[in-house]
């Protein structure tokens, strides 16, 4: 039989308008001198915000939670549009024809596993319950956690009339279809916020619980709510932002938080890149060595986030480097029982010269000043970098044993036509010539001594701003930088609510900045504070919920 014909509905689901919130700022009273303010954001104005789809990570964590399925299913699905750099943007994510398709072999895939080894477990029924009773309670049951919300009697009517339907197969069968038809359910597939009531002094409409939970958990965990979020949703204990922080605080604390941290963090500095990573000059093979330096980042990463000297001055100043055996040999030091950091030779000053990064932003054969510039200025201080003209080579020049690489790369400031932009990029990029393809520190480049001084120009800081003769010098203004603290919290505002900030965003966004600055840089905090805007709180209402017309 036949799924019921919303399971088939995703190729003709529109994008909705659902909107997203524009704030003005209003000066809180005298703030305490020093302290940064918390903008409140007091008006609200439509802009577009289409449905969102799961992403691949998201998909494969709402079946571990639904189902106990851990075999990432996703991982056969299209990968997701990129926007500046994230794929969890909406509106560059939509459903077309090879992942519906993709869609449908996973959820038969899903569903049969289920029921074949574990269907005590997803749907009990004993021997003195009838199957019926048992199959009507699963599929309340199921399709609540499902659309993470209490699913409507139009919505179960089909879902029961499967089960009855198919009845006479036996329940695993009728169990297994229900469970193929939910995962293809729009209401499954899509994150959406369901209508609610406007404020009535703002225009802002406050989200439900469900609405929240929901946003809790995917922006916690990039899954689907626990127990006791859908507990306090249907408790109306999600009724306000205290409610709110209150369970984001739970959830920073679960394991799950530390999953999110990573998929964010791959994101933001680009980690795919690793993979088939060639680098001449070591004896580990490319996918070993990918699979070492993405743990030794990995690692340095959660310790700044949830370890206890953690916070953002010791994600760019912390000095160790956790190390496996392949890498030990790599960097000449012993690993220990690799339960803590070790050092390396040499200077480490936090993410930036860690081996993994170092690496990544590398060619295969020597280093990559300009790589290294521009993903600075881009992904730590949200500084932009316009792309070379057309008719620019860029390919890097040919190592040369007689010359080091700042002197190879003189053309780049030498020509009147490239000297604006690569000042600004070259000028951070040699300030990492002391690191090597492989991450290793250096104090000589055949035979020539590093000359490891550069400029930050054109920041807008003052602090940031200038010459720096030495690698510790510039990595010390990063760390020190309200720039890349900034930065840091605009990227994690773009990967949790799906888009590049939009004048729109100015508020909250500015409420997140603040909020951070006001932690002394806790990264955790900064979880948390997402959670606190009026982005994350509420969406603006639409025409028909203001009185000014039809939606």
């Amino acid at each position: 039989m036949a799924p019921p014909p919303f399971s088939r509905s995703l190729l003709a689901l529109p994008l909705l308008a659902l909107g997203q919130l524009a704030c003005s700022k209003k000066d809180d009273p005298k703030p305490a001198p020093g302290v940064e303010q918390v903008p409140i954001c007091t008006e609200a104005a439509p802009a577009p915000a289409p449905l969102r789809l799961l992403t691949r990570f998201q998909y494969d964590n709402a079946v571990r939670d639904l189902l106990g399925d851990a075999t990432n299913p996703a991982a056969g699905f299209p990968p997701e549009n990129e926007v500046d750099g994230y794929r969890t943007n909406a509106a560059a994510n939509a459903a077309h024809p090879l992942l519906v398709e993709r869609y449908l072999n996973a959820a038969d895939a899903v569903a049969a596993r289920a029921v074949k080894g574990r269907l005590t477990e997803v749907a009990p029924c004993t021997d003195t319950t009838a199957p019926a009773e048992c199959g009507h309670a699963f599929v309340r049951s199921f399709a609540a956690r499902a659309f993470r919300r209490p699913p409507t009697e139009k919505e179960l009517t089909p879902l029961l009339g499967l089960f009855d339907a198919t009845s006479s197969r036996g329940y695993e069968k009728s169990i297994e279809l229900v469970i193929r038809t939910v995962l293809q359910s729009p209401q499954f597939l899509y994150r959406v916020d369901t209508l609610g009531s406007p404020a009535p002094e703002t225009g802002k409409v406050a989200l439900g619980g469900y609405e929240l939970a929901s946003r809790l958990s995917f922006s916690l965990w990039g899954s689907m709510p626990d127990t006791e979020l859908f507990d306090a949703a249907a408790g109306g204990r999600l009724a306000t932002p205290e409610d709110v922080e209150r369970e984001a605080r739970r959830m920073i604390d679960d394991p799950r938080a530390a999953n999110l941290v990573r998929d964010f963090s791959e994101q933001w500095l680009g980690l795919s890149r690793l993979a088939g990573l060639g680098r001449e000059g070591t004896p580990i093979a490319s996918k070993q060595l990918e699979t070492s330096l993405r743990d030794s980042l990995d690692r340095f990463i959660q310790a700044a986030y949830f370890g206890p000297d953690g916070g953002f001055q010791a994600l760019f100043s912390a000095k160790g480097v956790w190390v496996d055996t392949h890498l030990a040999g790599l960097y000449g030091v012993d690993a220990g029982d690799g339960s803590a950091p070790v050092t390396l030779p040499g200077a480490r000053f936090g993410l930036l010269t860690q081996p993994a990064l170092m690496t990544l932003l590398a060619h295969p054969n020597q280093t990559a000043p300009v790589l290294r510039g521009v993903f600075v200025r881009e992904r730590i201080l949200c500084l932009p970098v316009n792309p070379p003209p057309p008719n620019v080579n860029t390919i890097p020049p040919d190592p040369d044993s007689r010359a080091t690489t700042r002197e190879r790369f003189k053309q780049h400031t030498a020509d009147p036509g490239c000297s604006g932009c690569h000042a600004k990029i070259d000028g951070i990029g040699f300030g990492f010539e002391r690191y090597d393809q492989l991450g290793r520190y250096r104090t000589e480049e055949n035979g020539i001594a590093v000359d490891e001084s550069g400029a930050i120009l054109g920041s807008g800081e003052t602090g940031l701003e200038g010459g720096f003769t030495t690698s510790a010098e510039l990595l010390a203004r990063i760390a020190n930088s309200r720039r890349a603290r900034d930065c840091l919290a605009t990227n994690w505002y773009r990967y949790t609510f799906g888009r590049v900030e939009l004048r729109e965003d100015e508020c909250s966004l500015g409420q997140l900045k603040a909020r951070f600055a006001r932690s002394n840089g806790d990264l955790k905090e900064l979880i948390v504070a997402l959670t606190q805007t009026d982005s994350f709180l509420y969406r603006p209402a639409r025409p028909a919920e203001t009185g000014m017309g039809s939606p």
